[in-house]
């Protein structure tokens, strides 16, 4: 892998799923909830089908909130809601009691990407690092002092702070803004290609995709990478 022609700065990286490992972590939540709810014995519902109707109602919801389409609130209102009417369950009572009991449970979880913490040593003793989420404050705080990793990072810039969500321009420049830095000293990386890597690009930034199942895809980007570790071979 070529050694960068421009001298960075600064780093910029997405949290969830490229340093914070969402699916593992999740899945660990999911799993609690649902042996502590009884929803097989509940409503007939087992647990390979609970995590992968959670998976697809998740991700449209986030999609949707990524395109300013609905807000915080709607995601914690509907998310459990619409999983238990899939398996026609109309209980607003235990959805409720679901969607809390997730968003305090799953912020708890440490597990982190492959080879994130050697990644973040080697980085942060070069470079000034820097998180750009499109996640909420008070949850992306959670998980980065429970997985030990908040050290690393001279600040954190979330959509929440913001008001804008990538892959916005504005959300980009606000970072730079607060990092002090300028757009032609520094990379994003991050695992979407639409929100880290078109956002990026869009605002003038070099990107890193990270891309740990190898998907095909056409999207521009300056570097792409299937694991954390290779990150040492760019910078």
């Amino acid at each position: 892998m070529a050694t960068p022609v421009k001298q960075y700065t600064t780093i910029l990286f997405d949290l969830d799923h490229t340093l914070w490992d969402y699916e593992k972590n999740s899945l660990e939540s999911l799993q609690q909830l649902h042996s502590k709810y009884d929803l097989y014995g509940y409503g007939g519902i087992t647990f390979t089908s609970f995590l992968s109707t959670f998976q697809k109602v998740n991700r449209g919801l986030w999609d949707s909130y990524n395109k300013k389409i609905i807000d915080r609130a709607y995601i914690k209102e509907h998310r459990f809601r619409r999983i238990l009417e899939s398996f026609e369950i109309d209980n607003s009572s235990v959805a409720q009691k679901l969607s809390v009991e997730y968003i305090e449970l799953c912020p708890q979880k440490t597990h982190l990407m492959p080879y994130a913490l050697d990644a973040l040593n080697y980085l942060s003793s070069k470079y000034k690092l820097f998180l750009l989420t499109n996640g909420f404050d008070d949850v992306q705080t959670i998980k980065l002092n429970t997985s030990k990793i908040s050290n690393f990072f001279d600040g954190m810039v979330t959509s929440e702070t913001c008001g804008h969500r990538k892959p916005a321009t504005e959300i980009f420049e606000y970072t730079l803004e607060q990092a002090q830095s300028k757009a032609e000293k520094a990379i994003m990386i991050g695992d979407n290609l639409m929100a880290d890597i078109r956002g990026a690009r869009n605002a003038s930034l070099d990107t890193v995709f990270y891309n740990p199942l190898k998907s095909r895809h056409k999207e521009p980007t300056t570097y792409e990478i299937d694991c954390l570790s290779q990150l040492t071979n760019i910078f």
